[in-house]
């Protein structure tokens, strides 16, 4: 009996719980940018390794100021449970705010959401399934790669150059797929400042984009978190602007215009989309967090934002210019970058035989992060490649950081 006994506690000690994952689960892997961010708890640490806000940025005292208001005015309401949709309220604000944009709307076009990355997610999980093909760029953000492939989705990249996707060789791969009977059901694209690259697509290639979503039947998924944070040249409309049969869906955020601890998002859409993902949403969260969302709502509506994005605008573009000159200044001649207009990342290419990922120790052991490329490319490519971002850090640590990551590309040239 005892040994029976310690038999069953073996087993209860050293089971096996892998085969009762579901398939998804098994997909699922962890994300190699947030594991580097578990190195941001090290005070010496430079990172340009996040997409992090800089606390500069968050709008403190009037946060307080709405907060107090709100708990006064409404405090029952906004402490209790809300529709999956949305503050109704809240919903006809971000229609106001995108008018100016081009994009016309109502509260039913709109469902506010728990961060962008969940739009994401319930966009996946209403056009993906197992072999299904999606249409991304290359390189893209790695949480919808990682989010796409876990629904065993195909993806099929498409690359790029400085104003964005190339849509001659976008349409040359949709005639390729089609003669294979191959459909894609989604495009998914970041238009503005684009993660990681930094780069903006025109507005012809934008309304090309369309064009080519009625030809070949697909829809587009707009993911713009980064578009209010424009600090030069002129601003291009949004591609939801120029979508005249509903194909776009188009996604935003306020943790880059207000506070990602928030975690809110939105969404415009097709009403018929937008009961869709809504019913979606109602198997995950219920809805995004009341409290925020009439934080959020005041914030927009009482001019708080307004007055708020010339101040994250200039910090930015300040913090840009910082890094783009400690680029030119230490960085190998061999290297080139890009010069984003907006947004919170530069992407830098190494010369042919530098491996970003293999370097990546070495310059953890020297004190400073990144991302390196290969992480954003869906199938493959960007080993001499790197994710900078300028927004966190100090000047005075982006100029000693980006010192020390080019000696140590030098140093590797050598």
């Amino acid at each position: 009996m005892d040994r029976i006994l310690v038999e069953r506690r073996v087993r209860r000690m050293t089971v096996d719980f892998e085969h009762l994952y579901s398939d998804r689960a098994k997909r699922v892997v962890a994300s190699e940018i947030r594991e580097i961010l578990k190195m941001m708890g090290d005070p010496d640490l430079i990172s340009f390794a996040g997409g992090i806000p800089n606390p500069e940025s968050f709008p403190v005292q009037a946060i307080r100021e709405i907060v107090d208001r709100v708990l006064v005015e409404s405090p029952i309401d906004a402490l209790q449970y809300g529709v999956t949709e949305g503050y109704t309220p809240f919903r006809q604000t971000l229609a106001g705010y995108m008018r100016p944009q081009g994009v016309e709307c109502s509260a039913e076009n709109i469902i506010v959401t728990s961060g962008a990355t969940q739009i994401i997610d319930l966009c996946a999980q209403v056009l993906l399934q197992q072999g299904r093909h999606v249409i991304t760029e290359s390189p893209s953000f790695l949480a919808s790669l990682l989010d796409f492939k876990s629904y065993g989705a195909e993806i099929d990249d498409i690359k790029m150059d400085d104003n964005g996707i190339i849509v001659d060789a976008l349409e040359d791969q949709l005639e390729n797929l089609e003669r294979k009977n191959v459909h894609p059901s989604l495009l998914y694209t970041i238009p503005n400042f684009q993660n990681p690259t930094g780069v903006t697509m025109s507005e012809s290639r934008r309304k090309k984009l369309i064009d080519l979503a009625n030809d070949y039947d697909f829809l587009i998924l707009e993911d713009d978190p980064y578009g209010a944070l424009r600090f030069e040249g002129e601003t291009v409309p949004p591609i939801k602007a120029f979508d005249d049969s509903d194909r776009v869906i188009y996604a935003s955020s306020f943790s880059k215009i207000l506070s990602p601890g928030m975690r809110l998002g939105w969404v415009v859409a097709h009403p018929e989309i937008i009961r869709k993902l809504a019913i979606m949403k109602q198997t995950t969260d219920v809805h995004a967090n009341m409290l925020c969302q009439r934080i959020a709502d005041q914030y927009v509506s009482g001019g708080y934002l307004k007055k708020q994005l010339p101040v994250i605008r200039e910090l930015y573009g300040r913090k840009q210019k910082v890094m783009l000159a400690a680029l030119e200044k230490y960085f190998p001649k061999e290297a080139k970058w890009t010069h984003p207009e907006g947004g919170m990342f530069l992407w830098a290419t190494l010369p042919q035989g530098i491996d970003t990922h293999e370097l990546l120790p070495k310059a953890v052991a020297m004190k400073v992060a990144y991302v390196h490329g290969r992480l954003f490319y869906p199938n493959g490519g960007g080993s001499n490649e790197m994710r900078l971002n300028f927004t966190h850090a100090e000047d005075d640590l982006i100029t000693e950081g980006i010192r020390r990551l080019g000696g140590l590309i030098s140093e590797q040239l050598r």
